[in-house]
């Protein structure tokens, strides 16, 4: 498990140029984002205008805006279009042309990128505010990104809780069946996300 600071995201640039990103984790660690060389990537970025989302052929997307009255978002022929309201995930093909579409002015969003065929994701949003959550972590991977507020939040085993501030995450790699994730909300405005990353079954798992 690895704590992952605000302070530490890394920044860099849209791949179409039209703003800015931070990459809050990536898989394998180490990975190039650039390059796509990657499986799986948990990033956030702010949405200041209407205009197209930069292209991800190979890649599927999960997006949830964190702040804002909402995005729609349009794929041409590929997609019907799609309001997106707060908290509420949205996955699409990273290959779609997609445009989005402000509400009422700039709002702030979450993103996952999984690889086809590799990995394939599940977020899911928590609201926390004082009490206690227990989630299955069911997964290969997973990730906490504190949202609101503050929390605190323990994996099945470990004695010692990780505390995490609004803009925090906990990574968690290699996940151990049966294993169980603990948050605890300790202000009233807490919310967090947990991303799940599983292997996509191979051709003889799905027959």
């Amino acid at each position: 498990m690895e704590l992952v600071a605000a302070s530490a995201v890394e920044r860099s640039p849209w791949k179409n140029g039209r703003g800015v990103t931070e990459q809050i984790a990536i898989w394998p660690r180490g990975a190039s984002f650039a390059s796509g060389a990657f499986e799986a990537r948990v990033s956030k970025a702010a949405v200041i205008e209407n205009g197209a989302f930069s292209s991800f052929p190979g890649f599927e997307r999960v997006l949830l805006v964190t702040s804002g009255t909402g995005l729609v978002v349009t794929h041409g022929a590929s997609a019907p279009r799609a309001r997106l309201r707060r908290l509420e995930p949205y996955r699409f093909d990273g290959a779609w042309p997609t445009e989005g579409e402000l509400v009422d002015g700039p709002v702030r969003d979450f993103n996952v990128f999984t690889r086809r065929g590799e990995l394939r994701a599940e977020l899911e949003a928590v609201p926390l505010a004082l009490r206690v959550s227990r989630e299955p972590l069911d997964a290969l991977h997973a990730l906490v990104h504190v949202l609101s507020g503050t929390a605190t939040a323990r994996v099945t085993g470990e004695e010692t809780p990780f505390v995490l501030a609004a803009g925090d995450s906990l990574r968690i790699d290699d996940a151990r069946v049966g294993d169980e994730l603990e948050l605890v909300g300790s202000a009233a405005d807490a919310v967090a996300l947990v991303v799940r990353l599983r292997r996509t079954p191979g051709p003889r798992e799905r027959a």
